[in-house]
């Protein structure tokens, strides 16, 4: 009489099971607020938590830090990966997300862009630099950030869809780090304004 070994089924331990959120979600009014009052400072955080839960969701292995220190070169990435999770989802994608992207980049090059017209003009005339005016000078920095907060409020809406939260209601509410990292923007802020009103002697 033979004997029969039953053998029960293994499991796939190499499988990374997906979280269920795909990005990080925060609501359109804070994100906009943050970036606004830190000057792009919680910029970093968020791209630092969208990689951080992408990487568990996808499974890859990809470095959060890197890519969140190097943000505008992995920028056309992370906005090509919220359309990909989309269409995976059959939620439509992200329309335009390159364009998004590549203007994202752009903006980012318009203050160091400024500053070397400046310089060459100053260095072809050979006259010394005396400012161009406080007002223009906070202009060509603060115009360019604001609209990559319009442009980061889209691809913000698309994060939320992917992660089933639209609305981004489940942080929509400020928090006592939320705060302390506004004050450290308003800090900022002013040390900015003192150093562009120094170098342009508060010229209106």
């Amino acid at each position: 009489m033979s004997e029969v070994f039953y053998t029960p089924p293994k499991a796939d331990l190499t499988a990374t099971p997906k979280s269920s959120q795909p990005f990080f979600t925060v609501s359109l009014d804070k994100l906009t607020v943050m970036l606004v009052v830190t000057s792009g400072l919680y910029g970093l955080y968020w791209c630092f938590k969208h990689w951080s839960l992408y990487k568990v969701h996808s499974g890859r292995s990809l470095w959060p830090l890197p890519r969140t220190v190097f943000g505008m070169f992995y920028m056309p990435s992370l906005f090509y990966k919220v359309d990909a999770v989309l269409k995976e989802e059959n939620k439509g994608g992200m329309p335009y997300w390159a364009v998004s992207a590549a203007a994202m980049i752009l903006l980012a090059l318009v203050p160091h862009t400024v500053g070397f017209i400046i310089g060459l003009v100053t260095s072809l005339s050979g006259q010394p630099f005396t400012g161009v005016g406080f007002i223009p000078m906070v202009a060509a920095s603060t115009i360019p950030m604001l609209l990559q907060c319009l442009i980061l409020r889209r691809v913000q809406s698309f994060m939320n869809l992917a992660n089933g939260d639209a609305q981004g209601s489940q942080n929509k509410d400020f928090t006592p780090w939320n705060c302390v990292w506004m004050v450290i923007g308003v800090i900022y802020w002013g040390v900015n304004m003192m150093v562009v009103a120094s170098m342009n002697a508060v010229s209106f």
